[in-house]
């Protein structure tokens, strides 16, 4: 099964097709609005680390793939009149959010991206699709210095109230950066779906992917898919928008649809923790019927997996798509609260329920947390409650800082604008996260749940100073090693810590605690049964 489309009749096998493959076919199975597109599995992806290059024949596959793409949507790759444009995204068999790459908007071009403002109406639309290609191309696909490619930006692309004129001005900074680097921006769709792929395999042994892995003990030899899909824009409009949402609160485990929708985004705007969203309320405002239908859906996709989930969506000129689910990364609180209310609601049994909470999530479950909030004159922030848990260290607003601090024995708190999967060092070495911006559902508050992190997201402007050492935070000027602390319960950062909650009884986890205590001590006698059985 080297390359598989969403349509086939294949079992949805996350260590072939990836995480984020497998969970394509299965929407796609149960009948749920899906861009149509096609996984290369695993195989596809060891086999290009081990050769740098696609297996033999796979070409031709793609090739036909695509063809299907283009009858299916009557659209053609490089074609003015109806230009198809695809992602090409990254699925490892394990979650790892936000560590590998993803390109958007693959095939558009010159005179594609000309078409496209005529034909849409909507030149800033167009122009921005197109700046937001060719800056992943520099930085993911051709590797050029993320620091180089911004400073190129800024120096060149206009100022002024023009969106359509700064994008414009970017798209020429953005090419003549490819070109002078060696290697002219493909106007050929098909020979950027090539290259892009390549990205995206190549991705698996990027350092911070290494630093995740090594962090999380998955297994390096996995290898990674890759996905195609048809592009859907939440970029279109007020009417259009893309967001995440989970099925219960992932911080809390409260009942209840919870997430975040940025209108007229596309969905790396939401994860990338560079703009503030909203909360799925604002969806049900503006578009009642599009909310409802990401309730039921959440809802059907729980019970389906048996397991709390999220769900990455665009919506399109009001037209809801699902873009991927998976079980969702969740705190320790939030693992065991769904563990027994799953199986007081009857969607598990107590064996199944506890097999959903890993050792480091009860440990997560019993994280401390302060007893009260901090005094209100050495609170010099408040944020967004984006992962529970209580943290107390030195401030640093630089991972690579953050990692040296810690390695010499000190406790640290990151402090950062905004976070990026390339921070991921920072996350291992700290006890909690802060970022200015970013909401429930960025990468910040994502990876912090899943690595037992407090994190307030959201607290307001934070500027880093030149030479990393200090920074001015909600207007609050703060120096590295100053003592920070961090109450990702209440959404607070303060000069001061409160004293440390005691333990509180808590039913749920004790319940939890004796399932998984019986579900050790069957599989131990059956391990004794067996070892009897067995003749010596």
């Amino acid at each position: 099964m080297a390359l598989v489309a969403f349509t086939d009749p294949v079992e949805a096998d996350k260590a072939v097709l990836g995480g984020k493959g497998a969970s394509l076919v299965r929407m796609a199975q149960l009948g749920l609005p899906v861009p149509p597109g096609f996984v290369l599995g695993t195989p596809v992806g060891r086999a290009w680390l081990a050769d740098g290059a696609l297996p033999a024949g796979l070409d031709e596959q793609i090739d036909a793939a695509l063809a299907g793409l283009e009858s299916e949507l009557g659209r053609r790759l490089g074609d003015p009149a109806a230009p198809l444009l695809v992602s090409v995204r990254s699925g490892a068999p394990v979650s790892m959010p936000g560590m590998m790459d993803t390109i958007l908007n693959v095939g558009l071009s010159d005179a594609i991206v000309e078409a496209l403002a005529e034909h849409t109406g909507d030149p800033h639309f167009a122009w921005s699709s197109y700046e937001r290609l060719l800056d992943s191309y520099a930085i993911t696909v051709r590797e050029l210095a993320r620091d180089d490619v911004e400073d190129a930006l800024f120096d060149a692309v206009p100022e002024g109230d023009d969106a359509g004129a700064k994008a414009r001005g970017a798209v020429r900074v953005l090419k003549g950066l490819l070109a002078d680097a060696g290697a002219p921006f493909p106007e050929d769709p098909r020979r950027q779906i090539g290259e892009c792929l390549e990205a995206v395999f190549r991705s698996w042994r990027s350092p911070r992917a290494d630093a995740y892995r090594a962090h999380r003990g998955i297994d390096g030899d996995l290898g990674t898919a890759a996905v195609v899909q048809s592009m859907v824009f939440g970029n279109r409009g007020e009417g259009s928008g893309s967001g995440v949402a989970f099925s219960r609160d992932p911080s809390t485990g409260a009942p209840g649809v919870y997430g975040d929708v940025l209108f007229d985004a596309q969905g790396e705007d939401v994860v990338a923790g560079t703009a503030d969203p909203d909360d799925l309320r604002a969806l049900a405002e503006r578009l009642p019927g599009v909310h409802a239908d990401l309730v039921r859906i959440l809802g059907g996709l729980e019970r389906s997996a048996g397991d709390l989930v999220e769900c990455e969506f665009t919506i399109e000129e009001g037209r809801l798509w699902i873009l991927q689910f998976r079980p969702a990364q969740r705190s320790g609180r939030a693992a065991v609260r769904f563990a027994a209310d799953a199986v007081d609601e009857g969607l598990l049994d107590a064996a199944a329920a506890a097999a959903r909470v890993s050792d480091e999530q009860l440990t997560g479950a019993r994280a401390p947390r302060f007893a009260a909030e901090a005094p209100p004159d050495t609170v010099i922030a408040r944020g967004l409650a984006a992962s529970p848990g209580a943290g107390v260290g030195a401030a640093v607003f630089d991972a690579a800082r953050a990692q040296r601090r810690r390695e010499a024995g000190e406790d640290v708190i990151l402090v950062r604008p905004t976070t990026s999967p390339a921070d991921v060092h920072g996350f291992i070495a700290s006890v909690a996260i802060v970022t200015g911006r970013g909401g429930r559902t960025s990468h910040a508050a994502v990876v912090a749940r899943g690595m037992a992190r407090p994190a307030v997201c959201g607290i307001g402007e934070v500027v880093v100073a030149r030479d990393g050492t200090s920074a001015t935070v909600a207007g609050v000027t703060i120096r590295e090693g100053d003592l920070l602390a961090v109450d990702g319960d209440r959404g607070l950062v303060a000069t001061t810590a409160p004293a440390f909650a005691a333990p509180e009884e808590d039913e749920r986890l004790a319940r939890v605690e004796r399932w998984r205590a019986a579900a050790e001590a069957m599989a131990a006698t059956a391990t004794t049964a067996t070892a009897i059985a067995v003749p010596s």
